[in-house]
């Protein structure tokens, strides 16, 4: 395929277009001083237009000239004069050297300290020439001749709200759009819906205010925090919901900062933010040095619940401290209303997946008893749903209410989010649209347990596959999880959630249960825990909201067992040499142990599609003839992964074995994934003490068979057989 290839001057393209979309959609949100902006770089000669977006999109308020050389632009340097000319650039003043200093590499930190005659070690570290030029008077430091060639930018704050107007935000620049046109970022199809992410200019300019102080706080020290704490302008009233969520962020952020320089001032800041954190961190301080004032503002978030996981911790701080309650409410959930179940503790790193293999393993069981019994057979299904479900079923639902129907439903092409979620106000505005769409999950086709819902679901996702949308994520199975869903639970309990979220989507956006598991023919919802997890705020929310909406909810709590029925798959590769991405596969050998002992076998030998080194063949004793005539890894794919079904992957220092396979994989625009174990790590624990774990060592240590070492399958029977040996301690244990 051809690789796609930019125009010489795409940048000035990109510019256009920005400004294009900023004058069409965001001039009510233009102050003069972007107009201003706008009109001087339209009056600029063609080549100084050039120049001047060149130095746009430069990051930082300063750029050094001598690096602005472009062979498409004619007269760098004259176009570089003409911006000065006209006040988009300056130069450099003594005020100005601390920005300068805080860029320059350390080669010219030591020509800067040389030239003002001060004394230090060619072996320094460049932190401590930054210390000593900081020292330095920055007078004489701006006469350097370094100085010369940097410039100042003069419009900083304007290009920023610019940016911040069209991205909405403030991390993001015109290299979206090189990304877009290139491929590497899918951006949403423009629309007659997209506008301003703003009503008014107030709401937008208070919006990028607390966005600026968020974003400066970081760079930030002591000192200057409690300087910065003294502007009154910190404390100003949020204009719109936008730059209410900044500024509570931002309050947080700066009463975190504060806490251990003022406590005093850190309260007040948080005492000004609505962020649910911030509340709770009050609440807490509060109550060190103030009970009673603390209950206080504890009975007033309960009387008047805003946010669902504010009002979880003020019930469960109040019962915990004023009511004498030992536990809190999630580790009481976790005690009293969960289930236990023991999965093998190769899980540890992937314990839903060790859920979910527990429920498909449980199935031949389950069917020779029912089907010896007479009774239907019926399959158990396990799905990773977790976010995923309810937010494709909401996104789904409401697609044409969010992107097609809303005011100003989008900002530009390159902003996800409709607004009606960022604002979190669907419900609010379009209760009509919501409460119609929501009548399709209770009416049904005639004679079916498929609703109206289904169809129009699928219809939407036929048309608007792929199309980001900063709800949810595509993928292969969703509608057929939807359907599965839909299959399994009451309508009515649909529509009572969905409106919910639709009212609150920012409070059940996200903290569902990891599984949806299907038995019997009916559907629970399962959060799964490993020991020592507890539930996390968001989770039990989300949890008591679907329960509420009358779905079957429960927490399982793991305990690591062995399994014994679990199959393990000791797998060994041979190859063209390390693990890179050039190196092949030229041998395969599968050994299968299900409790403790070896059931099956198999290997192959794999054309490498390229030729065997001669060290390699040395070292193997496979021939480059011995690979000719050998199937393809593709060839042998669908065999291999029979056998390896519902298996473990181990092996002897498995990441080199398994980043093989992921590298075929790759190559066949496949994923690869399963659990792992590596013998060495497990004899290294349960064996202590040998002076190496290399295979032929261990083999040698304890006895074990090892007849042609560098083999596929002799090497992965002798893996097997020290797997065999850690099974057996581990029962014994």
């Amino acid at each position: 395929m051809r690789s796609l290839v930019l125009p010489e001057k795409y940048y000035l393209d990109h510019f256009f277009e920005f400004i294009r979309f900023t004058e069409s959609h965001c001039a009510s949100l233009l102050l003069p001083e972007h107009l201003t902006f706008i009109r001087k770089f339209k009056r600029l000669p063609y080549n100084t237009q050039c120049m001047f977006v060149r130095v746009v999109n430069r990051k930082g308020p300063l750029i050094a000239c001598s690096k602005f050389n472009y062979a498409e632009i004619e007269a760098c340097q004259t176009q570089l004069d003409i911006l000065q000319e006209l006040g988009i650039l300056r130069s450099l003043t003594f005020k100005d050297i601390p920005s300068l200093l805080s860029g320059l590499n350390k080669m010219q930190l030591a020509e800067l300290l040389s030239g003002s005659g001060i004394v230090f070690k060619k072996s320094a570290a460049k932190s401590e020439l930054f210390a000593l030029v900081c020292d330095a008077d920055p007078k004489h430091i701006a006469q350097h001749n370094i100085c010369s060639d940097f410039k100042i930018k003069t419009f900083v704050q304007e290009w920023q709200y610019l940016l911040f107007l069209f991205f909405g935000n403030l991390n993001s620049a015109l290299d979206k759009f090189s990304m877009r046109d290139l491929g590497v970022l899918k951006t949403r199809q423009k629309s007659p819906q997209q506008g301003p992410g703003f009503d008014c200019i107030e709401e937008a300019q208070s919006a990028f205010y607390f966005a600026c102080q968020k974003q400066a706080l970081a760079l930030l020290d002591g000192q200057v925090l409690l300087e910065l704490t003294d502007n009154a302008e910190l404390k100003q009233r949020p204009i719109g919901s936008i730059a209410t969520e900044y500024a509570a962020h931002f309050w947080y952020e700066l009463g975190c900062a504060l806490l251990a320089i003022d406590k005093e001032k850190a309260l007040a800041f948080w005492q000004l933010s609505s962020h649910q954190k911030a509340q709770e961190r009050l609440i807490r301080e509060i109550y060190k040095s103030d009970k009673a004032q603390a209950k206080f503002a504890l009975e007033a978030i309960l009387s008047a619940p805003k946010d669902d996981e504010l009002s979880l911790f003020a019930f469960d701080f109040y019962q915990r401290k004023f009511n004498q309650k030992k536990l809190s409410v999630r580790t009481q959930r976790l005690r009293e209303h969960s289930r236990k179940l023991y999965i093998d503790e190769v899980y540890k790193d992937r314990v839903e997946l060790g859920v979910k293999r527990y429920y498909e393993d449980m199935q031949p069981n389950r069917a020779q008893d029912s089907c010896s019994s007479g009774d239907e057979c019926l399959a158990i299904l396990a799905y990773r749903t977790e976010n995923r479900l309810f937010r494709a079923l909401f996104g789904l639902t409401f697609w044409h209410e969010l992107f097609n129907e809303a005011t100003r439903a989008t900002g530009s092409e390159f902003e996800r989010r409709p607004r009606l979620v960022k604002e979190n106000c669907l419900y609010e505005e379009l209760s009509e649209q919501v409460e119609s769409r929501l009548k399709l999950f209770t009416q049904y086709k005639n004679g079916s347990n498929t609703s109206f819902a289904m169809r129009y679901i699928t219809q939407i996702a036929s048309r608007y596959y792929g199309q980001p949308n900063g709800i949810f994520h595509w993928h292969s199975d969703m509608l057929e999880i939807v359907g599965m869903f839909l299959q399994h639970v009451d309508g009515q309990w649909v529509v009572n959630h969905l409106r919910a979220m639709a009212k609150n989507y920012q409070g059940l956006k996200d903290g569902y249960p990891d599984l949806m598991v299907i038995e019997d023919n009916q559907l629970r919802f399962e959060e799964v825990k490993a020991p020592g997890d507890q539930l996390r705020a968001n989770q039990l929310v989300s949890i008591d909201a679907l329960q509420s909406a009358g779905f079957d909810v429960g927490v399982c709590q793991v305990e690591w067992r062995y399994n014994p029925q679990q199959p393990y798959v000791v797998i060994d590769v041979e190859t063209t040499g390390g693990c890179k991405p050039g190196h092949r596969i030229t041998e395969i050998g599968a050994v299968k142990v299900i409790n403790g002992k070896v059931v099956d076998s198999w290997s192959s030998l794999i054309n490498p599609q390229r030729r065997v080194p001669h060290f390699i063949t040395r070292l193997t004793g496979i021939s480059n003839e011995m690979v000719e005539d050998a199937p393809l890894f593709c060839e042998v794919l669908d065999t291999l992964e029979a056998f390896m079904q519902n298996g473990i992957f181990v092996a002897h220092n498995v990441n080199f074995d398994y980043g093989f396979f992921k590298l075929e994989y790759e190559r066949l625009d496949r994923t690869f994934s399963m659990p792992k174990l590596c013998t060495v790590r497990e004899m290294r624990k349960y064996y202590p003490g040998s002076k190496s774990y290399a295979l032929g060592k261990l083999t040698k240590e304890y006895g074990l068979s090892l007849d042609h070492h560098h083999r596929a399958l002799c090497d992965a029977k002798a893996a097997a057989e020290l797997l065999i040996m850690v099974i057996e301690k581990k029962q014994v244990l």
